[in-house]
């Protein structure tokens, strides 16, 4: 039977409440219970961290229990949770520190008493850490480099030339230290640039009205103010609408808040920076969980960064998808449209039914809308280039993702080079072979490029193999029960096979489906290409052997983080590729 960890969230807004309960929920098993220490949940921030631990709690069948703190500075709080986790033996702590300096002591306590602890967001001191003799596992991402990018983003706004206000975090904090660091070293940096005033507000909104009216008032003829954090970006935007100075100057933040992305949408906040702490509280937890099961972590691990700027909101991009039954494709639809959210754009999409005509069709319909982008995942490269065509007449640009197009002007290709994919599938299948054995291969979609990419990819590798051959080669149309029922024929005509290399997991799973029948799958190797979720799944309970991963929601997502860049001015290359990778047991 599994064993259920249990995991343990601490808050802020429920404080009080939560102290008082503490008592109450201790546990016999508390050697594998989890602790999240968080900052304030008065900063949606936190929120977000919040969710991210509790979906990953939720996936993992992990008890989740919230508890926190009320105020974003209260150190003391903070540092008392730590200690009543402590005298509960506690498994493991998953913290955001208040401070970077002073969460120290209380951290080597923990771990001197065998208690696992994970620092998430806000990095502790690494010299306090090295004189303690500590090392602590770190998950966020870094800020030094969001600074820099956003300082980047106001120096390209600035054209190089301007005076610029920084609005701090608390000082001493190490991730409002890195922030403006990054920021300053970046919008500095070989322009005609000036930060006139440096001034910290404490993350809150109430001082960052005071402060930026009082620097306001002292400094005239102000192009732009960095605020180290949202909440301190929306107290200087009252300021300067006090002040009337909206059209004068641009106002950067950091944290993408939701109240925050309302006034990007309205021009009046220009720039956010995504962190993804719903990603920092689900990494945060799986660390503690392997740590606490012996398994080896890393010393850090990195969340995402992105820049969100005014140019994205209300921007519009329609998609043609080949067929939204396909787990791959629902994958990337997924991508896209959570990066559609992000960036403030509207996302369009259209299953095509991997039907050429109705593809043509949608695109022309699409044009009837004037979006702004175009994406396309052609359900053949020839039949496609027409609607790639006439959308360059209505001057829309156009992105393939995954599949390529056979023609057209397009602005870029977003994919995974197929061709080497499926090089992949065969060095595996000869290195499993012993380089000795017959092949049975199941291809997809004639026309498509990723049919033909991955089987002369494998086709073109198997060649260095003299004993390796392939005995029947038949098409399934990337679809599982054709690919079954091709299968189901093989094996009633007595064709001898010891493996089967299938151009997507669908159709490997099909034949995975055909054997189990018939009883006939032991011993047969089988591979399959996308890493859908079922395929996944299938290599650890070893009813498949191995699948090419291409990861169609990072591929979805990544198609909108180039088109947020192509809508902010900035040069776009011609591809952008995607790492592949192998999953097998």
């Amino acid at each position: 039977m599994k064993k259920l960890h249990r995991l343990v969230i601490l808050s802020s807004v429920f404080f009080c409440a939560a102290i008082s309960l503490i008592p109450s929920i201790v546990i016999a098993d508390n050697d594998h219970t989890i602790a999240l220490v968080m900052k304030a949940l008065t900063n949606p921030f936190f929120l977000k961290m919040e969710q991210g631990a509790k979906n990953f709690a939720k996936e993992n069948e992990i008890p989740l229990e919230v508890f926190g703190i009320i105020n974003e500075t209260d150190t003391f709080h903070q540092i008392s949770i730590m200690e009543s986790l402590i005298s509960r033996n506690i498994g493991a702590i998953v913290l955001a520190p208040v401070d970077s300096k002073k969460l120290v002591p209380v951290c080597k306590k923990a771990i001197k008493k065998g208690i696992t602890v994970i620092n998430i967001d806000n990095p502790l001191d690494n010299n306090l850490l090295s004189k303690e003799g500590l090392n602590i596992p770190f998950v966020g991402s870094n800020n030094q480099t969001g600074g820099e990018i956003l300082g980047q983003y106001i120096k390209q706004q600035l054209k190089g030339e301007g005076r610029v206000i920084v609005i701090e975090g608390i000082r001493g904090v190490e991730n409002a230290e890195l922030r403006k660091s990054g920021f300053v070293k970046a919008v500095t940096k070989n322009s005609s640039i000036w930060i006139v005033a440096s001034e910290s507000a404490n993350w809150k909104t109430e001082e960052a009205f005071s402060v930026t009216m009082k620097l306001l008032q002292k400094h005239s003829s102000i192009d732009a103010i960095f605020c180290a954090n949202d909440k301190m970006a929306l107290g200087t935007l009252q300021a300067i609408d006090i002040l009337d100075l909206n059209k004068k100057i641009l106002i950067a933040g950091y944290d993408n808040i939701e109240s925050v992305r309302n006034e990007i949408r309205h021009k009046k906040i220009h720039a956010t920076m995504e962190q993804h702490p719903e990603l920092m509280g689900a990494y945060g937890v799986m660390l503690a969980q392997k740590k606490i099961n012996g398994e080896a972590v890393p010393d850090k691990l990195a969340t995402p960064l992105d820049i969100i700027t005014y140019e994205t909101f209300g921007k519009k991009i329609a998609f043609s998808i080949p067929d939204m039954k396909n787990p791959f494709f629902v994958s990337m639809a997924d991508g896209a449209q959570k990066a559609a959210e992000l960036y403030g754009i509207e996302l369009i999409m259209n299953s095509a039914e991997n039907n050429d005509s109705k593809q043509l069709m949608d695109l022309a319909e699409f044009q009837k809308s004037n979006p702004d982008i175009i994406f396309l995942n052609p359900t053949n490269a020839e039949s496609v280039v027409p609607g790639i065509e006439m959308a360059a007449m209505n001057k829309i640009p156009v992105i393939p993702v995954d599949r390529k197009s056979a023609g057209g002007k397009i602005l870029c290709h977003v994919g995974p080079d197929n061709f080497e994919g499926g090089r992949m599938a065969a060095r595996l299948l000869a290195d499993i072979l012993k380089e000795k054995g017959n092949i049975v291969e199941i291809e997809g979609i004639p026309g498509t490029s990723s049919s033909h990419d991955r089987g002369y990819g494998f086709n073109h590798e198997l060649k260095k193999f003299n004993n390796i051959k392939i005995i029947a080669r038949e098409a399934a149309n990337f679809d599982r029960e054709q690919a079954k029922q091709v299968m189901t024929k093989l094996l009633r005509e007595n064709v001898y096979f010891d493996a089967v290399f299938a151009h997507n997991d669908n159709m490997i799973l099909g034949v995975a489906d055909a054997l189990s029948e018939l009883k006939l799958s032991q011993n047969k190797i089988l591979v399959g290409f996308d890493a859908i979720r079922e395929a996944v799944q299938a290599v650890k309970t070893k009813r498949i052997t191995a699948t090419i991963a291409q990861h169609p929601q990072k591929m979805g997502r990544m198609a909108l983080e180039i088109t947020a860049k192509y809508f902010r001015g900035e040069e776009i290359p011609s591809s952008i590729p995607l790492t592949l990778s192998v999953i097998k047991k």
